[in-house]
C-alpha cells in the first residue's frame, strides 16, 4: 500500500511538472496558418496586425522579439516574423541569434512543442535547409551562415501561401 502511494505521488509530481512545461509552449505559433488577423490581434496583446492599405496586393510582415508573443524560455534571444495577406497569417518564422545554432534551441523547441523533427543527425557546422513538412503544413529548418556565426530558422507556411513570404511587394511594418 505505501509503495502505491509512493507511485501516484510520483506519478502526480511528474504529471504537474510536464503540464508546466507544455503551458509555456508558445500558444502563437500553434495558431492555424491562414487564420485572420483581427482573432489573433483580440487574443494577443503584443501582436499587432498590419498597417491599412491594400492587403490584397501587399504581404506585410513583422517582427516580434519571442518573448513578447510566447512565453517560453526555450526561444529566449530569438524572434518572429509573422507575415499576413488578405488579412490572414499566410506564415510564421523563428529566426535565432547567429553562433547559436550549434545550440539547436529552434529545431529542439520545433519537436518538442510543435511536433516537427528531423531523421537527420547535423553536425554543429552544417549550413543548408532540410524540408520537415506535414501534409497539410509546409515547413522548412534552416541553418544560415553569417559573419558573427551560424544561426537557426524555422518557417511555417501553407504550400499555397509560399510565394507571399519570398513576394516582392513585401512590405515591412513597425
Amino acid at each position: 500500500m505505501i509503495m502505491k502511494n509512493i507511485f501516484i505521488g510520483l506519478l502526480s509530481l511528474f504529471l504537474y511538472f510536464s503540464s508546466l512545461t507544455m503551458s509555456r509552449a508558445c500558444e502563437f505559433l500553434k495558431e492555424q496558418i491562414g487564420t485572420s488577423v483581427s482573432s489573433l490581434t483580440d487574443k494577443y496583446d503584443s501582436f499587432d496586425g498590419p498597417p491599412e492599405g491594400d492587403t490584397e496586393i501587399f504581404t506585410y510582415v513583422k517582427e516580434y522579439g519571442s518573448s513578447s508573443l510566447c512565453e517560453n524560455s526555450q526561444l529566449e534571444n530569438t524572434y518572429i516574423r509573422v507575415y499576413s495577406r488578405e488579412n490572414k497569417i499566410v506564415g510564421t518564422e523563428i529566426i535565432g541569434m547567429p553562433g547559436e545554432a550549434k545550440n539547436e534551441k529552434i529545431l529542439k523547441f520545433a519537436k518538442t512543442n510543435l511536433g516537427y523533427s528531423i531523421n537527420e543527425t547535423i553536425d554543429k557546422e552544417w549550413v543548408g535547409a532540410i524540408n520537415i513538412s506535414s501534409p497539410v503544413t509546409y515547413v522548412l529548418y534552416g541553418r544560415i551562415k553569417h559573419f558573427e556565426g551560424i544561426y537557426e530558422t524555422l518557417t511555417i507556411t501553407k504550400p499555397n501561401f509560399l510565394d507571399f513570404l519570398h513576394d516582392p511587394d513585401l512590405v515591412e511594418f513597425f
